[in-house]
């Protein structure tokens, strides 16, 4: 979580100070909007893809022994974790952005 905060900071200021001829505030909102549509339209097609393996996953594990019965259950679950956490950060990505971009970012599309 670290590292993506760390990503997204680094966006947010390289990408505010790569054109001179720009002011810094439309730069700042043209790349959290460019952030925003990105994180709206990778990250519920890599939870749903998350969620198609875990059901895979889990499925799978059935035709095997107790031991690997365990270890696709518990893959399952964190792939299924990971899907919930990663669909509850695509919805919640525009209401931070427009908290922390003092709803410069509300005109995106």
């Amino acid at each position: 979580m670290r590292y993506l905060l760390a990503v997204f900071l680094a966006l947010v200021v390289f990408g505010s100070f790569a054109a001179a001829s720009s002011s810094i505030a439309s730069q700042l909102v043209g790349s959290l909007c460019q952030i925003k549509s990105l994180i709206e339209t990778v990250i519920p097609t890599i939870a749903l893809i998350m969620l198609l393996m875990a059901g895979l996953v889990y499925a799978a594990g059935q035709a095997f022994g107790a031991e690997m019965k365990a270890k696709a259950q518990g893959w399952a679950m964190s792939l299924l974790v990971g899907a919930i956490i990663g669909l509850l950060l695509a919805v919640l990505a525009p209401v931070f952005l427009s908290i922390f971009g003092g709803g410069m970012v509300s005109g995106c599309k």
